[in-house]
Formats: C-alpha cells, structure tokens, sequence
C-alpha cells in the first residue's frame, strides 16, 4: 500500500483566524513538520482551525501534537473536517479530541462562529 505523503498548508483568512489544512499521514515519520506547520499557524493568530478532512491516518503523535498546540495556544485552536476520513473519525473519538477542541464540521462552520 502505497502511503499518502503529509502537507500542511497555512492560509491566512480575515479577522486573525488562520486555516491549517493538512492532509496524508500524521504520524511518526511526519512528526516534526506538523509541529512546525501547527507553531507556525498559531504564532500571532487570534484563533486557527486545523482542517483534518484530507488526513488519511491519524496515529498517537498528531493526536499529541494537536493537543499540544491547543494547550500552547490556550485554547485557540479549533478542529474541522474529523469526518473526512473513517480511520480519523474513529482515532478522534477513541481518544475524545471533541472534549478537548472546538469541533466544526468544516472551516466555513468555523469562520461563521468565530465571526
């Protein structure tokens, strides 16, 4: 099986709010990207959404530096698009990333709420 490379794209959006879109595999071998990608996002950003919708694989180390740029962030940081990928949606709930994050279904939900 052939495995979907990670990519992280930042795009700044309106009233400080910044779109991180990802997508392929947030795991081991993409570790330190991500992190970078998720510090670069929040730095100076008055909230940031992290569009999961094109990640394939969720695993242990995206989870945990998901987690920790919300903390760092103190809370800015909201999640959409868990429901883009069946072995993200059942990573997300396992470890109940909805009691953590704000979710939005996707980063439209998100611009209307944080409006």
């Amino acid at each position: 099986m052939e495995r979907s490379v990670f990519t992280a794209e930042s795009i700044t959006l309106d009233h400080g709010t910044v779109a991180l879109r990802l997508s392929g595999e947030l795991d081991a071998d993409s570790a330190a990207r991500l992190h970078d990608s998720v510090h670069a996002a929040t730095v100076g950003a008055k909230a940031v959404v992290v569009d999961l919708s094109e990640v394939t694989e969720l695993g242990s180390v995206g989870v945990s530096a998901l987690l920790g740029a919300y903390t760092r962030s103190g809370g800015r940081v909201h999640l959409a698009g868990l429901d883009g990928h069946p072995a993200v949606r059942r990573v997300a709930a396992l470890v109940g990333l909805d009691r953590h994050f704000t979710v939005h279904e996707d980063v439209e939900g998100f611009l209307a709420a944080v409006r």
